[in-house]
């Protein structure tokens, strides 16, 4: 991720993440990579950082200071409004308490959405496959919201977890780990999804997701993002950051050309 972003920021590439404020997170290394890969005299944001509910809550004044004057721009994403009213103080816990986990995904999929409208592409690799605090693995809810708004996905398949699973489905394959009964595999998941499926953003039902991406089979996904079939089954697979970044900028640069 750091090297790929390291390329398309040094070609003026402007990035967009959603991403949290830990030490160990990558949204401090792109705000480094930002500052260090900025024109002289530009004061253009390199870096757009997106907060969602509840990662907002420690964005203090003085980190968004911070983050400004490396030319990264913190953006606060409003918990959505049908939620209500909402307890910003108390103590959440998603994974044991399902209306804690709906009001997670609802914020992580209204961030998502707001991306996928302000971006022109997106960019997916590794991922969690479960354990996750959204509907589904962000990466597939990421290339889903992406492809609803008819923008090209580029999927760093070879270093596995979500974005591999992805590919497999953009092949016609269903890997076991887009499926329900791998995902509501507990008590707690299951009356999440009975709860809530009908209140969702998005399909809590894996066989309607996999019904979306199969209309993005692979002739259509490459069409959209400027490769051939051959090259995006290369980027599937492929561990070369140099033969990934290669790809990923002639597939930017083909769809550039076409506005």
């Amino acid at each position: 991720m750091i090297e790929v972003a390291r390329y398309l920021m040094a070609n003026g590439g402007t990035l967009l993440y959603g991403g949290h404020l830990k030490n160990e997170g990558y949204t401090r290394l792109f705000a480094e990579l930002s500052y260090q890969y900025k024109f002289l005299n530009d004061t253009a944001f390199r870096f757009v950082n997106y907060f969602p509910f509840p990662n907002s809550i420690s964005l203090t004044l003085e980190i968004r200071a911070n983050f400004v004057k490396q030319q990264v721009e913190p953006v606060i994403i409003e918990i959505p409004e049908h939620l209500g009213a909402i307890d910003k103080q108390r103590e959440y816990d998603p994974f044991k308490n399902i209306e804690d986990k709906f009001i997670f995904s609802e914020c992580f999929s209204d961030m998502r959405n707001i991306m996928a409208q302000n971006s022109h592409a997106r960019i997916v690799v590794g991922g969690k496959q479960s354990k996750f605090l959204g509907y589904m693995p962000g990466i597939v809810e990421e290339a889903y919201y992406s492809l609803k708004a008819n923008k090209p996905v580029y999927i760093i398949g070879g270093f596995g977890g979500a974005a591999k699973s992805l590919s497999k489905v953009i092949c016609s394959e269903l890997p076991k780990e887009l499926t329900n009964e791998f995902q509501y595999n507990d008590e707690i998941l299951q009356n999440f999804k009975k709860e809530y499926q009908d209140k969702a953003s998005v399909p809590m039902d894996y066989d309607k997701l996999i019904h979306f991406f199969k209309q993005f089979n692979l002739e259509v996904f490459s069409e959209l993002n400027g490769l051939s079939i051959d090259e995006n089954l290369v980027l599937f697979e492929s561990q070369n950051i140099h033969e990934i970044v290669f790809l990923i900028m002639k597939g930017l640069k083909k769809i550039s050309n076409r506005k």
